[in-house]
């Protein structure tokens, strides 16, 4: 997708099979990665499906392969399907230090601060993200509320946002907005909609060409019926003023995704708008692999070697590669 002169190549995400939201921005003066990682979880009681494992592996080589050749590595915050983990990991991650060290050798970060407006979980991980990258990047930048200039290219980070509902305890999450001449790119990852009033007007205000927005997370029982219409009215908004909208992460791990946004296309629709999901981004079919796990283990039941490995502990799990090249 090309916005004036700035190319949007989405790299990973729901709509893709995996958990990310990982996108490639390139301008004339710079090429940037956001959130440059993949991930599984467990659902429904059932590990990730061979499949799953299979599209994460192709996911993780794209991303590596597109980190290596870019400017900039950009972290809008330290879940592990955004950053990856430097730690050995083969449940769900895919991940080692030594992965996580050959990825950001030499590169310009741009990372949320892992000091302030941050909860525990992420600064414990924003400490070792930061003790494992420092001494083998070029240079890590907080981003938070900083702006950037690279040639005529503008790379604007907002404050930090909530993640979600304002008294989530899932913490913040930095949005970036990369600009050149007139056009503008905002990515807002995991915002859920907003469901933040003060997150929306910032959105608002920015009034991109193209937003890059993560949707509410329909699939979790404990999502409020109240942060699910606030999410809806933000969506509603946008999608009235902003030109393209891609809505996608964790709204797509929810089997109804197409159901709750039908309004939103059509409010979109009346207002001469478009709504894409990262996978029509970058013109090819939805393919929600979680969403679809229990239709996948049944339709495509794996063999005993992998079942095995489902029934292992979680220590052994997450020391050994699940057997996934006969499936």
């Amino acid at each position: 997708m090309q916005i004036g002169d700035i190319e949007i190549v989405p790299l990973a995400a729901e709509s893709l099979g995996v958990r990310s939201f990982c996108t490639l921005v390139r301008t004339p003066d710079l090429s940037l990665v956001l959130d440059p990682s993949a991930a599984l979880a467990m659902r429904e009681r059932l590990e990730p499906h061979p499949v799953e494992y299979q599209t994460l592996i192709k996911s993780l080589e794209r991303i590596f392969i597109e980190s290596r050749k870019a400017d900039i590595l950009s972290i809008s915050h330290y879940h592990y399907d955004h950053v990856r983990p430097g730690f050995t990991d083969f449940r769900y991650n895919l991940s080692s230090r030594e992965e996580l060290q050959r990825m950001f050798d030499g590169k310009f970060i741009l990372a949320k601060d892992n000091r302030e407006n941050i909860n525990a979980s992420q600064r414990r991980r924003g400490f070792f993200f930061e003790k494992d990258v420092k001494p083998i990047s070029e240079e890590i930048r907080w981003s938070d509320g900083m702006t950037f200039d690279f040639g005529a290219s503008k790379v604007i980070c907002s404050k930090p946002l909530s993640h979600g509902p304002s008294e989530t305890k899932l913490g913040y999450v930095v949005a970036t907005t990369i600009e050149y001449e007139r056009a503008s790119v905002m990515f807002a990852p995991d915002l859920q909609g907003p469901i933040v009033q003060e997150d929306l007007a910032y959105i608002r205000s920015s009034s991109p060409n193209l937003l890059i927005v993560g949707g509410p997370p329909l699939y979790l029982k404990k999502f409020e019926e109240n942060h699910r219409k606030s999410a809806f009215q933000s969506l509603m908004k946008l999608v009235s003023e902003i030109p393209l909208v891609v809505i996608d992460h964790h709204l797509m791990r929810s089997k109804d995704w197409p159901n709750w946004l039908s309004p939103i296309k059509s409010a979109a629709e009346r207002a001469g708008n478009q709504i894409m999901s990262m996978a029509e981004l970058l013109g090819v079919e939805n393919k929600c692999l979680e969403s679809m796990r229990t239709a996948l283990y049944s339709e495509q039941p794996p063999d005993p070697e992998f079942i095995r490995w489902t029934d292992a502990t979680d220590e052994y799990k997450k020391s050994h590669l699940p057997p996934i090249n006969s499936a």
